[in-house]
């Protein structure tokens, strides 16, 4: 009580002292009697009203000893609020002596404006030791050579000193990119005694050009690097201009550091140095080689000396730095782009051969042609200005061919084209100023799909095809601007031949099958079917069901083969069409029918053996087949088996 009662005389004498300078401030007389805390809150109130009056500097007690964050209440708090306040930060609610959202935007003000980073608001080390420093308690430098500001009143301990500086093992040989920022290029491992805790005050760090590539790369860092910034357990505690290391300097500087870089007794900080690329790195410096070290690191102890010692790692030793490498963004960030067909079952019905069925009084529109993909990978996005393709067609000029032509992106159009005036068999088409933004780290699909015009003669062929050479030339730019090396830019992404027709058949795959019969004397026999469905377009079509020739002998996969043997060895079995005239089976006008091919082989010399079918033959009549159907065949084969003579 006697303690207590002391300080509210104290507190009360302070108040009136104040009233008696300033009649303008009033004192509310508490309706019950004030605590301690509470009469404290008013008199550091009252102290950074003063304060801000005067426009002088004052302090409002001793140095700050704990973290705060939301959530927080207490003495220290109201001391922390006040102070606020007195350096112009607002604090809506006035000191309450709770740590809020006001308070802490009021800190994050604070650390923007000292550069603290990051500014999240949160009464840490760094943010104490800053603040002490304006009191008059704590330690900050901003001084390149001098540091006698620091009095170490946050260290515990007596006497201390750095046990061991090593290298970091996990950043070497690192890749600086253009306009990159913060790249971590040398790493070290500072051993602290157990006698005090110490805060690293300055470094010495060093850089020395150790490849020039072609020769005429500038020896002046500055032409390569922005910014030269030190990092302590991964926060930031200094930053300066690369000019700074520059010829006077042998590319050497003692860097101060920010307050609060402090490594407790008996435990290892991580000091990191990183660097940030210029934003546009000449061609000369391109892959140009630097190295870093911290030869000297000075800091104080607990006792308040300042101490400066030797790390034992000089620039001019090889095992004693670290090197980095100068590049492009592009390189840097390992981007590469690469262009290929589409995978999956519906990209392969658009990219492989196939009929399509063409109008012969009005345009066939929305005809898909080709379907390709973009894959990005790196930590980049980029920019694709224009992309050219190749159309390619047969007996038809393109120009009377195709009305518009279109680059889409999951159905939405991307840009679209028209075919040149003039256009022959052959057309390069650009889609130009499409402007396109891929992100990094995925894969992108596109097809190309085009309006065809009316009353195209049957049998006419189009293809679209972009080829590595088209891809690398295109206008593809990383984000600051550079265009992709040819390197980063590859593949092609090449259609088959489509077949336009105007009437027809279109044929589809249904299965393959292959088994063996072995005799107890005798060669084996292997019978082989292949299963498809036939539809005929705009008109009716007799499918050909004539004995089928096989040719060819010996081995290998998907080969043609010999049939020996009677009765015939090969012909086609219908399970739903109706028999015509001259062995054809009829399809009807819009109608699916389905066939097998089955071929029975009996081996001439021992060897695998397999079955494809190459064509279909059908005709408009019913006669024996005069066309030829040959597109989307690939699949159409059974898979190998091998068959013994048995001889």
């Amino acid at each position: 009580m006697t303690i207590a009662n002391n300080v509210v005389a104290k507190s009360a004498a302070v108040v009136a002292g104040l009233a008696l300078v300033f009649s303008s401030f009033a004192v509310a007389v508490p309706a019950k009697a004030a605590t301690t805390a509470e009469l404290e809150a008013q008199v550091a109130a009252l102290l950074a009203q003063l304060q801000a009056l005067q426009g002088g500097s004052t302090t409002t007690g001793a140095a700050f000893t704990t973290d705060m964050t939301i959530g927080a209440s207490g003495a220290e708090v109201t001391r922390l609020q006040n102070w606020l306040i007195s350096k112009g930060h607002t604090i809506a609610a006035g000191a309450t002596g709770y740590f809020g959202a006001q308070t802490a935007a009021a800190v994050a003000a604070y650390q923007t404006s000292k550069g603290i980073s990051p500014a999240a608001g949160y009464f840490g080390p760094m943010t104490r030791a800053a603040v002490n420093a304006e009191l008059g308690t704590g330690s900050t430098d901003g001084d390149d050579d001098d540091d006698s500001d620091n009095d170490s009143g946050d260290l515990e301990g007596g006497a201390g000193s750095i046990d061991s500086t090593e290298l970091l093992s996990g950043i070497n040989n690192e890749d600086v990119g253009e306009d990159e920022e913060d790249v971590e290029v040398a790493g070290f491992e500072v051993e602290v005694d157990d006698g005090s805790d110490i805060e690293l005050t300055a470094v010495r760090v060093a850089f020395v050009q150790t490849d020039t590539n072609s020769g005429a790369a500038s020896d002046d860092l500055e032409d390569v690097i922005s910014e030269v910034s030190i990092w302590l357990d991964g926060e930031e505690v200094a930053r300066v201009d690369a000019d700074e290391f520059n010829d006077d300097n042998d590319y050497t500087k003692t860097v101060s550091l920010d307050g609060g870089a402090v490594i407790n007794a008996g435990e290892t900080g991580e000091l990191v140095v990183a660097v940030s690329g210029v934003s546009n790195i000449d061609s000369d410096d391109e892959d140009s080689g630097w190295a870093t070290t911290v030869e000297t690191i000075r800091f104080v102890d607990a006792d308040g000396a300042t101490i400066s010692e030797d790390t034992g790692l000089e620039i001019a030793t090889a095992a004693d730095r670290r090197a980095f490498n100068l590049t492009t963004f592009a390189a840097a960030a390992d981007i590469s782009l690469e262009l290929s067909l589409t995978d999956g079952d519906d990209a392969d019905d658009i990219n492989e051969a196939r009929v399509i069925d063409t109008d012969n009084s009005d345009e066939t529109e929305g005809v898909e042609l080709l379907a390709f993909s973009l894959e990005l990978e790196g930590d980049s996005e980029v920019t694709i200005d224009d992309l050219t393709f190749t159309a390619t067609s047969t007996t038809v000029d393109l120009e009377d061919m195709i009305t518009e032509i279109r680059l889409m992106q999951d159905g939405e159009e991307v840009a679209s084209e028209t075919i040149a005036d003039g256009a022959g068999l052959v057309e390069n088409v650009t889609f130009d100023d499409i402007e396109l933004v891929l992100d990094g780290e995925d894969t992108y699909d596109f097809t190309i799909e085009a309006d065809l015009n009316e009353n195209i003669t049957s049998g006419a062929t189009l293809m679209i095809s972009m080829s590595e050479t088209q891809f690398q030339a295109a206008d593809i730019e990383d984000e600051t601007g550079e265009t992709l090396d040819n390197s980063d830019a590859t593949g092609s992404a090449n259609g088959e031949a489509h077949g336009l027709y105007q009437s027809g058949i279109m044929v589809e795959f249904v299965s393959a099958d292959e088994t063996v019969t072995s005799p107890e004397t005798g060669a084996d026999r292997g019978t082989f079917t292949i299963t498809f469905d036939v539809t005929a377009f705009d008109t009716d079509v007799y499918v050909d069901g004539s004995t089928i020739d096989a040719e060819g002998g010996g081995s290998g996969a998907y080969q043609n083969i010999s049939v020996t043997g009677t009765p015939a060895e090969s012909g086609v079995v219908d399970t739903d069409a109706e028999s015509a005239a001259n062995d054809t089976y009829l399809v009807e006008e819009g109608d699916t029918e389905r066939f097998t091919v089955t071929v029975n082989v009996t081996p001439t010399a021992d060897g695998f053996y397999s079955v494809e079918l190459e064509s279909v033959l059908y005709a408009l009549t019913a006669i024996d087949g005069d066309l030829t159907y040959t597109f989307n065949l690939d699949e159409f084969k059974t898979d190998s088996v091998y068959l013994d003579t048995n001889a």
